[in-house]
Protein backbone atom coordinates (compact mmCIF):
# COMPACT_ATOMS: atom_id res chain seq x y z
CA UNK A 1 0.00 0.00 0.00
CA UNK A 2 1.40 3.37 -0.82
CA UNK A 3 1.46 6.17 1.27
CA UNK A 4 -0.71 8.13 0.38
CA UNK A 5 -3.21 5.73 0.22
CA UNK A 6 -2.51 4.78 3.99
CA UNK A 7 -2.82 8.71 5.07
CA UNK A 8 -5.90 8.53 3.42
CA UNK A 9 -7.40 5.44 4.66
CA UNK A 10 -5.81 6.86 8.54
CA UNK A 11 -8.49 9.74 7.55
CA UNK A 12 -11.23 7.67 6.76
CA UNK A 13 -10.78 5.38 10.15
CA UNK A 14 -10.42 9.05 12.66
CA UNK A 15 -12.11 12.15 10.62
CA UNK A 16 -12.08 14.13 13.80
CA UNK A 17 -7.98 13.67 13.78
CA UNK A 18 -7.06 16.72 12.08
CA UNK A 19 -10.13 18.53 14.20
CA UNK A 20 -8.69 17.94 17.41
CA UNK A 21 -5.30 18.96 15.97
CA UNK A 22 -6.01 22.20 14.86
CA UNK A 23 -8.17 22.97 17.76
CA UNK A 24 -5.27 21.89 19.55
CA UNK A 25 -3.51 24.29 17.65
CA UNK A 26 -5.50 27.13 17.80
CA UNK A 27 -5.97 26.49 21.78
CA UNK A 28 -1.97 26.99 21.80
CA UNK A 29 -1.93 29.92 19.91
CA UNK A 30 -4.36 31.46 21.77
CA UNK A 31 -2.33 30.69 25.22
CA UNK A 32 0.83 32.34 24.04
CA UNK A 33 -1.10 35.72 23.01
CA UNK A 34 -2.97 35.84 26.57
CA UNK A 35 0.90 35.32 28.04
CA UNK A 36 2.29 37.72 25.79
CA UNK A 37 -0.71 40.37 25.98
CA UNK A 38 -0.37 39.84 30.33
CA UNK A 39 3.47 40.08 30.23
CA UNK A 40 3.35 43.67 27.93
CA UNK A 41 0.68 44.67 30.36
CA UNK A 42 2.85 43.62 33.73
CA UNK A 43 5.61 45.83 31.90
CA UNK A 44 3.91 48.19 31.30
CA UNK A 45 2.30 48.27 35.02
CA UNK A 46 5.79 47.86 36.17
CA UNK A 47 7.60 51.21 34.31
CA UNK A 48 4.31 53.62 34.64
CA UNK A 49 5.49 55.25 37.45
CA UNK A 50 5.00 59.42 37.88
CA UNK A 51 5.84 61.83 40.66
CA UNK A 52 3.42 64.66 41.06
CA UNK A 53 4.17 67.84 42.64
CA UNK A 54 1.09 70.30 43.63
CA UNK A 55 1.41 73.27 45.25
CA UNK A 56 -0.62 73.87 47.93
CA UNK A 57 -2.15 77.49 48.88
CA UNK A 58 -2.26 77.40 52.58
CA UNK A 59 0.11 75.94 55.24
CA UNK A 60 -0.46 72.82 56.18
CA UNK A 61 -0.29 71.31 59.65
CA UNK A 62 2.48 68.91 58.61
CA UNK A 63 4.80 68.81 57.15
CA UNK A 64 9.02 68.37 56.34
CA UNK A 65 11.25 70.39 55.46
CA UNK A 66 13.40 69.26 52.25
CA UNK A 67 16.68 71.76 51.39
CA UNK A 68 18.79 71.79 48.06
CA UNK A 69 21.03 69.40 48.55
CA UNK A 70 18.57 66.87 49.48
CA UNK A 71 16.86 67.72 46.49
CA UNK A 72 20.29 67.05 44.13
CA UNK A 73 19.77 63.56 45.60
CA UNK A 74 16.64 63.24 44.44
CA UNK A 75 16.74 64.70 40.78
CA UNK A 76 13.07 63.84 39.64
CA UNK A 77 11.37 64.90 42.80
CA UNK A 78 13.40 68.22 42.13
CA UNK A 79 11.81 68.48 38.44
CA UNK A 80 8.31 67.52 39.59
CA UNK A 81 8.37 70.68 42.58
CA UNK A 82 10.15 72.73 39.73
CA UNK A 83 7.34 72.38 37.04
CA UNK A 84 4.71 72.08 39.79
CA UNK A 85 3.63 69.13 37.68
CA UNK A 86 3.89 64.92 37.37
CA UNK A 87 6.64 63.66 35.42
CA UNK A 88 7.23 60.20 34.28
CA UNK A 89 9.90 58.57 36.18
CA UNK A 90 12.24 55.63 36.71
CA UNK A 91 11.17 52.96 38.88
CA UNK A 92 14.11 52.74 40.68
CA UNK A 93 14.36 56.63 41.37
CA UNK A 94 10.50 56.47 41.98
CA UNK A 95 10.90 54.18 45.25
CA UNK A 96 13.90 55.90 46.72
CA UNK A 97 12.07 58.91 46.14
CA UNK A 98 8.84 57.11 48.04
CA UNK A 99 11.41 55.73 50.47
CA UNK A 100 12.80 59.25 51.06
CA UNK A 101 10.07 61.09 52.04
CA UNK A 102 8.55 58.59 53.83
CA UNK A 103 11.70 58.14 56.18
CA UNK A 104 11.08 62.18 56.30
CA UNK A 105 7.93 61.43 57.52
CA UNK A 106 5.34 63.60 55.76
CA UNK A 107 4.69 63.98 51.64
CA UNK A 108 3.99 67.46 52.03
CA UNK A 109 6.93 69.10 51.72
CA UNK A 110 8.60 72.71 52.21
CA UNK A 111 11.00 73.97 49.84
CA UNK A 112 12.21 77.56 50.00
CA UNK A 113 8.33 78.94 50.97
CA UNK A 114 6.82 76.75 49.10
CA UNK A 115 4.19 73.80 50.41
CA UNK A 116 3.78 70.77 47.93
CA UNK A 117 2.19 67.80 48.59
CA UNK A 118 4.03 65.12 46.83
CA UNK A 119 2.40 62.11 45.05
CA UNK A 120 3.15 58.71 43.73
CA UNK A 121 1.47 57.58 40.81
CA UNK A 122 1.23 53.71 38.69
CA UNK A 123 -0.32 52.90 35.74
Amino acid sequence: MSIEKRKIDDNKQNPYASIAKSLGLLIVVFFLLFAAFFTWGAYNHMHSKEIDARLLDTVPDEFVIVTEEELNDYPELEEAIKIQSSIKTDPDEWLETLDFLKDKGSFVVKFEDEYYEIGFLTA
